[in-house]
């Protein structure tokens, strides 16, 4: 279903982008620029929708910068901690401690009934 929705997007796309006759070119072009010019002169018309929006756009980017920020200083730390880690322990210069840590290794705690998958019938019981 999904494919024949795409499909019909792209065809319609394909039919608009198809030329045409000279005179609906010139009516198609006039349109998008009278469209222009009427979008030119919005903020003028609703200023107040307009400082709303640079407002929230402000606010917007000053959000997405911080969270930059802050995704930067998080990188940079744990960069400086996996150069900090050697062998099994870390004592290098992005660690806050001087006590080292051990690396721990992953160790199979289940037994083997645990391993084992139950019987379940045909109803899922």
């Amino acid at each position: 279903m999904f494919f024949l929705l795409r499909l019909a997007f792209w065809v319609m796309l394909i039919c608009l982008l198809l030329p045409g006759s000279r005179e609906d070119n010139l009516r198609l072009i006039t349109s998008a620029e009278q469209t222009l010019k009427d979008m030119r002169g919005f903020c003028q018309r609703n200023p107040q929708v307009c400082d709303d929006v640079r407002v929230s756009m402000t606010t917007l980017l000053t959000r997405v910068r911080s969270g930059a920020e802050l995704l930067q200083s998080w990188l940079a730390q744990q960069s400086g901690e996996s150069e900090g880690r050697a062998g099994l322990t870390a004592t290098g210069p992005g660690r806050s401690d001087a006590s080292p840590r051990p690396v721990t290794k992953w160790q199979d705690s289940l037994n083997i009934s645990d391993k084992q998958v139950p019987w379940r019938g045909p109803n899922g019981y």
